[in-house]
């Protein structure tokens, strides 16, 4: 057996209902694009770690969706497949598990600065998504978080918007999957920049379904000009159109949600604030992204302990 029939039956019959869907569907991509064309026609009991160092040094070269190295991701999934062989009794030893992933360098994360999120904003303002970016930058919603909203998930009068679901391409499908980890399932409040530009999307939306001949799915809160799921691509292309109209630089749109944090962080809200309003697991993952992120946060500190040290203040 080579390492591509394993990972295809491993994919087939032992994966499924282990993992998210959307998970698995990362995981058969990784296998089909980055994996098996480099190490797919060893024999199974064949392979070595010199192998497998082989391909994650290329692979710690090219950066995944979320700027991590492609390396960490395939050695995680390599690890729980080979696993499974070694149960199985296929394999002696779990090969993957003697090798680690080198450190390949991490994009830095590149959030937007207080004027530019001002000018994506101000460009975005009479586009029928506008209010998409503006839950985008002020709640650091992820891409998929946001598409799937329903408008059951907004309460105007409480003012909360509440995460329930991730819009995800699976297996070629638009569906709506459960949220990346349970703390990404949460409730945040609404600023009112927000609450305002949903309440106006809602009656142009009204509109827009009035004039349609159908309307597929009425529960979206963001859905194309003819009430379908908008493809997660599309909107992508959306955005890089919109950020060479507001004449900022080229980020990426996950790059929204890493200005969020850093927009608050500068205005001295508490990390596990940030935390909880993004999903975060663990606050860990919040400080190591985010604190390095804008030079005033650092130089406040300096003036804080300067003010201290001095007697000016407590």
């Amino acid at each position: 057996m080579t390492v591509e029939q394993y990972l295809d039956s491993w994919l087939r019959e032992t994966l499924p209902g282990t993992v998210r869907p959307s998970t698995e569907a990362s995981y058969r991509y990784l296998v089909a694009r980055h994996i098996v064309p480099e190490i797919g026609k060893i024999r199974l009991e064949k392979l070595t770690p010199n192998d497998l160092r082989a391909l994650l040094r290329d692979k710690s070269k090219e950066i995944s969706e979320r700027g991590r190295p492609l390396s960490t991701r395939t050695v995680a999934v390599l690890r729980r497949a080979f696993e499974q062989a070694r149960r199985d009794e296929l394999i002696d030893r779990n090969v993957a598990s003697l090798v680690s992933a080198p450190r390949g360098k991490r994009k830095e994360v590149e959030p937007l600065d207080p004027d530019e999120a001002r000018k994506l904003l101000d460009a975005a303002r009479n586009n029928r998504l506008y209010a998409l970016y503006a839950v985008a930058v002020a709640l650091g919603l992820r891409r998929g978080e946001a598409l799937a909203l329903r408008w059951e998930d907004i309460d105007s009068d409480a003012r909360t918007l509440r995460v329930a679901g991730s819009l995800q391409r699976i297996n070629g499908e638009l569906l709506v999957s459960e949220p990346k980890t349970a703390r990404s399932r949460r409730t945040i409040p609404l600023p009112n920049v927000c609450l305002e530009a949903l309440i106006r999307h809602r009656a142009n939306q009204t509109k827009e379904k009035l004039e349609a001949p159908i309307w597929p799915h009425p529960e979206l809160v963001f859905a194309t000009s003819v009430g379908t799921p908008i493809e997660p691509r599309n909107l992508v292309r959306h955005f890089e159109a919109l950020c060479k109209r507001a004449g900022i630089r080229k980020v990426r749109f996950h790059d929204l949600r890493h200005t969020c944090a850093s927009l608050l962080l500068a205005q001295g809200v508490e990390p596990r604030v940030i935390m909880d309003t993004l999903g975060h697991t663990v606050i860990g993952t919040t400080l190591n992204l985010y604190t390095h992120v804008l030079p005033t946060t650092r130089r406040e500190a300096a003036n804080v302990m300067d003010r201290v040290l001095k007697g000016e203040g407590s």
